[in-house]
């Protein structure tokens, strides 16, 4: 198979950080043939300056009519998510399209429906599916080493006192902290549990600076009841612009351990700084910020159970272009269907709706 020809749609820091690279870093595989890019002259373009083969446009319409694009990357503000997939699926495209999806679950579930029917691919850019960090915290909970978990809490906290000014600071569908770094959280949360019984939120602007109406705080607590001889689960899920110093990523409490899990997966960070997916180190982690592992045996008399045993648990190395990888593998026809699935996308916006919801009401929301 020849290499797909990739256009991607904008170019800001998401599509340079999180995108073009790892097109870049598999020339077997993907193509970096075309670029949208609004603000382009003949004699500036960010797209051209960073690959200068690549056919730059200026109109979205003049892309999409491009017969040799096969596969369009959507890095664009959430807002203008659905047009542009609308767009691209109806010119016979296969997309991938960043996260948040859609500001509403109706727009996600169209979209889902129009590629179906369509018979293209449409892939949902979760890449914290494989943040190195996460992908220990489900090794280990895989493992059985934590007995039956009870209490899951995850974090993404900042010290950032001020606004950044970008489309997340925006009132416009989509913006704020809940679509931003809780469709993160929350995805994580689904992949791990399934879907909820329900969801309590709390959203508010924390900091007091306008707009107002724009969050930069929230919790949101998924309910898992008990069934089926299972203990219920209870998914704590916060993220603030007010943390200053060492905040945990991950704690996990089960029946019989406890995960403990300081720092952030480095790839942002590495990517940022011009280092290669390709490169040596990459998606590897400090040891410093190794997660801690309190347990005792799973087969252990729970009249009488010993003293915790500790130990640290190296972190697994992240790695982005998993996701890049699965998405050639369908579109080569070697698999069918990526892990990150129409069903559990839906379950995202659902409880990002529910936890808005919560929030106003100051009551739980069942999700149906």
């Amino acid at each position: 198979m020849t290499p797909i020809k990739t256009a991607v749609l904008g170019t800001g820091m998401s599509a340079f950080i999180f995108h073009f690279p790892f097109l870049e870093s598999s020339p077997e595989k993907y193509e970096i043939y075309a670029a949208w890019e609004r603000r382009a002259t003949p004699e500036h373009s960010k797209a051209r300056n960073a690959y200068p083969n690549v056919k730059v446009y200026t109109q979205l319409d003049e892309l999409l009519a491009d017969s040799n694009v096969e596969l369009v990357v959507v890095s664009l503000p959430p807002d203008a998510h659905v047009a542009a997939v609308t767009a691209a699926l109806n010119a016979g495209k296969h997309v991938i399209c960043e996260k948040p999806f859609t500001p509403t679950y109706e727009e996600a579930k169209g979209l889902f429906e129009l590629a179906k029917s369509k018979n293209l691919v449409l892939a949902i850019y979760q890449n914290r599916r494989w943040d190195g960090d996460f992908l220990t915290a489900k090794s280990v909970i895989d493992s059985g080493r934590l007995g039956e978990v009870v209490e899951f809490e995850s974090h993404i906290d900042r010290f950032r006192l001020f606004r950044k000014g970008n489309w997340k600071d925006v009132p416009s569908p989509g913006s704020g902290l809940v679509y931003d770094l809780g469709a993160h959280l929350i995805d994580q949360a689904v992949l791990l549990f399934g879907v909820p019984e329900s969801v309590t939120g709390k959203v508010f602007c924390q900091r007091q600076i306008p707009p107002l109406e724009v969050e930069d705080n929230f919790t949101i607590v998924l309910h898992y009841p008990a069934k089926e001889n299972k203990l219920p689960v209870e998914v704590i899920l916060r993220s603030t612009s007010i943390s200053c110093g060492v905040a945990f990523r991950y704690c996990i409490k089960g029946t019989r351990g406890t995960f403990l899990k300081f720092g952030a997966d480095p790839q942002e960070g590495q990517l940022n700084k011009g280092m290669k997916p390709s490169e040596g180190g990459y998606g590897q982690e400090s040891s410093q910020d190794y997660a801690k592992l309190w347990t005792v045996p799973v087969d252990a008399d729970v009249k009488a159970l010993p003293a915790p045993t500790f130990s640290t648990v190296p972190t697994i190395s992240g790695n982005y272009l998993a996701f890049y990888e699965e998405v050639y593998n369908v579109l080569s026809g070697k698999s069918s269907a990526i892990s990150v699935l129409p069903e559990q996308v839906l379950t995202v916006e659902k409880i990002i709706e529910a936890a808005y919801k919560s929030s106003e009401t100051s009551a739980s929301v069942k999700i149906a």
